[in-house]
């Protein structure tokens, strides 16, 4: 009888930390949303090529691990400043490396 005791309380134990430890992993991949680089490039793309300021220039971007790298010529520095107002609002964007160039 102690034995069977002991073998259910070891399987109830079992259960409740399996349950636990479900919920701790389900909160922390709820909070964490990780955007791959070529989703980040897509969505600075779009963003650019909706932009009424920037849509007429070819920007390139690339995204490593996260950080975007514009490259291209534009016609002043406002427009630099511009390109990365739009890049930093795009959700997934870690960081940015500005490389455009005034023609």
């Amino acid at each position: 009888m102690s034995r069977q005791r002991t073998y259910w309380k070891y399987l109830v134990s079992l259960c409740l930390v399996s349950s636990l430890c479900g919920c701790v992993t389900g909160q922390h991949q709820m909070s964490e949303v990780h955007y791959d680089d070529q989703t980040v490039t897509a969505k600075v793309k779009a963003a650019l090529s909706n932009d009424p300021t920037l849509k007429k220039y070819a920007i390139g971007v690339q995204t490593i691990k996260g950080e975007v790298v514009l490259e291209g010529k534009v016609d002043s520095m406002q427009d630099v400043y511009k390109a990365a107002e739009v890049v930093n609002h795009v959700e997934g964007v870690q960081s940015l490396f500005n490389d455009l160039d005034v023609k």
